[in-house]
């Protein structure tokens, strides 16, 4: 009998295994030792702990010192936690930790035994395991990162079903999303926001010489990993423009509203790498500012102002803001696409030449050669 049997009624479901806390919580439970009430009284003191500021005591600890369980039974309880934790595998890969998770999937860490190195493993959400499409873009995910060896790009090493889970393992990037760094600090320098817009064009660009078009270019799908390199992560909604699509996408809408492009939000099919750029340019709007370039009560109004208006500049939110930085952002943001950069490789030719001061422009804030000149 499996670990997860010897206390839980329903089957494992690896995607969504609980913490340590709750496998404890459920386990003394289900042995008819602790009621709902003792659950609720230990979660409470746990919270008050946390808004007091104060680190909260391990769940095993409280209930003992409430009285609810004994010693004993306390460390039966760690023992059933491990065997659980211990009882799902996926071969060749031992999960270390849960990294995060959602209503799509959970990410762990984990370690590739074969090649003794961490990644990261996405394990689907068993109710997507069972939707055919969604497991075939969940594949073609894992293909895609597979095919692209960049600096820039978070790597695809594996890919496959377990015990009725489909998984994806990845390069393991420690490190904030683009958009914690600005939900936690506001607008980044602009010299850092420039590095780190740089760092995506050249994995778009790298993107794009194999056909690729990402689609989802926003804060949320670049981590800033150790030394400050940025890496694009999620290609699941991207775009092989070498191959003939099928029609399940044909008019529906793809992306994040708040970064779409024009013709995304129009739900066009022949979009380029151009749409990529656009996003990228909303997202170092973001960056610089510290607001997005357009708000709205709903995803369809901020659809429609990326369609039909025009960002208020810049500037306008930094006063100090290069001008060549501020041309570069609306050149990106232009509505058609004939209108913005046309390859990553003209952007990171601009943005080059705005780190070395070339004449007529200046080194942006915060630079080397600014504080020289300073």
């Amino acid at each position: 009998m499996r670990a997860w049997d010897m206390w839980c009624t329903e089957p494992m479901d690896p995607s969504s295994l609980p913490d340590d806390e709750q496998l404890l919580l459920r386990a003394a439970t289900r042995n008819g030792w602790i009621s709902a009430e003792c659950v609720a009284e230990a979660r409470e003191l746990q919270d008050k702990l946390v808004m007091l500021g104060l680190r909260p005591k391990p769940m095993g600890e409280i209930l003992m010192e409430r009285g609810f369980i004994t010693e004993e039974q306390k460390a039966e309880l760690e023992r059933t936690v491990a065997n659980v934790k211990a009882s799902f595998r996926i071969p060749g890969f031992k999960l270390l930790e849960k990294l995060g998770g959602g209503s799509t999937g959970t990410v762990y860490k984990a370690r590739q035994l074969g090649l003794d190195r961490v990644v990261a493993i996405k394990i689907l959400a068993r109710w997507l395991a069972e939707d055919e499409a969604y497991v075939r873009r969940f594949m073609k995910e894992a293909r895609i990162a597979g095919r692209l060896n960049h600096a820039n790009i978070v790597q695809g090493f594996d890919a496959g079903e377990a015990a009725g889970a489909w998984y994806f393992a990845m390069e393991y990037c420690p490190g904030p999303t683009l958009l914690k760094l600005l939900q936690r600090g506001g607008a980044l320098d602009e010299a850092r926001a420039i590095a780190i817009v740089r760092q995506i064009a050249s994995a778009l660009e790298h993107a794009n010489a194999q056909g690729l078009v990402h689609r989802d270019v926003k804060p949320d799908n670049i981590i800033i990993a150790e030394g400050g390199v940025a890496k694009l992560l999620d290609l699941g909604l991207a775009k092989d423009n070498r191959r003939t699509s099928g029609s399940t996408e044909r008019g529906s809408t793809l992306g994040t509203p708040n970064y779409i492009s024009p013709e995304q939000a129009k739900g066009a099919e022949d979009i380029d790498v151009r749409s990529d750029l656009y996003s990228l340019g909303a997202t170092f709007y973001h960056a610089v500012t510290g607001v997005r370039p357009f708000e709205g009560p709903n995803a369809t109004v901020v659809m429609l102002k990326h369609v039909s208006e025009r960002p208020v500049p810049p500037s306008r939110h930094v006063p100090g803001l290069q001008a060549d930085t501020e041309r570069i952002i609306l050149k990106l943001l232009a509505k058609a696409p004939v209108d913005r950069y046309q390859t990553p490789t003209a952007l990171i030719a601009d943005l080059d030449a705005i780190g070395t001061g070339r004449p007529g422009t200046r080194p942006p804030r915060g630079s080397s050669a600014a504080r020289r000149r300073a």
